[in-house]
């Protein structure tokens, strides 16, 4: 049986909780409590109501601030994917924050960070238990969703064709250059009959219109696309024609593994 390839972190989940439950009286964060993945439940969400939970600046930077919420649609950089980016305003909208990057902070955080500024229009600032509205750049949620799961199609098509010897390792599916990388090699010889037979097969698949499966198992996130189920938690097009058309362009050996270049269109 072919080992289920892994382009994106394990996803351990836990108990929805919410950060503001996380805020002492002294103003201070526990890193312990979580922010609400939302995206999580559903890709094409793309605002939701919250609350400030924590609010720090940027020490390389101190125009730019840090903020914690208690729930987000925002996805952090990871797994091969790029982060969202969008604002948070309060709710009259006086006050606009300008997200340029979401991350979290280490891989065992359950908590989200906002990087941005603060519009120069806006009246005031945020401060702890404000409620508040993130809201995502639509077009950009919906590419980075379409090249991920682009990355996870490509797997499903191998695994139809007979390629067992590539087993996955990892992908990156941002926009400049999105591929993946699979331990193994396809011979020099056999790369542009491999590279048809892909494309073939995606198209196949796409035709098809197969739906993307999420589910959880033991405190984790899978994804199974075209029959290839693997932790993840990246965002993800509801069925593959919304992909769109998936063209593998390349494929040579990096280092140790064998990366295969593609675009969407």
């Amino acid at each position: 049986m072919r080992p289920e390839p892994n382009h994106q972190q394990v996803i351990i989940l836990y108990p929805a909780s919410s950060v503001r439950d996380s805020v002492d009286l002294a103003g201070g964060f526990n890193s312990a409590m979580e922010t609400q993945h939302l995206f999580w439940n559903d890709t094409y969400v793309f605002s939701c109501n919250g609350a400030i939970a924590n609010i720090t600046s940027k020490q390389d930077d101190p125009d730019e601030s840090i903020i914690i919420t208690d729930r987000t649609v925002m996805h952090p950089q990871g797994g091969g994917q790029p982060a969202d980016t969008g604002v948070i305003k309060s709710q009259d909208e006086a006050i606009i924050f300008h997200v340029n990057h979401v991350r979290k902070p280490t891989k065992e955080a359950l908590f989200i960070e906002h990087i941005g500024k603060y519009s120069p229009d806006s009246n005031g600032r945020f401060n702890i238990g404000d409620q508040i509205i993130v809201q995502i750049d639509e077009t950009k949620r919906r590419l980075h969703a379409r090249l991920h799961s682009a990355g996870h199609l490509l797997d499903g098509a191998l695994q139809n064709l007979g390629i067992t010897e590539l087993v996955g390792s990892k992908g990156y599916h941002f926009p400049d250059n999105p591929n993946v990388e699979y331990v193994g090699n396809i011979p020099v010889e056999k790369r542009d009959e491999v590279l048809t037979m892909l494309n073939n097969e995606t198209a196949r698949l796409i035709e098809k219109d197969l739906p993307v499966l999420v589910s959880r198992q033991e405190g984790l996130r899978y994804v199974d696309i075209a029959g290839v189920k693997c932790p993840c938690g990246g965002t993800h097009v509801k069925s593959l024609r919304d992909i769109g058309q998936v063209i593998a362009t390349k494929i040579k050996k990096s280092k140790k593994n064998t990366k295969i270049s593609y675009y969407i269109q």
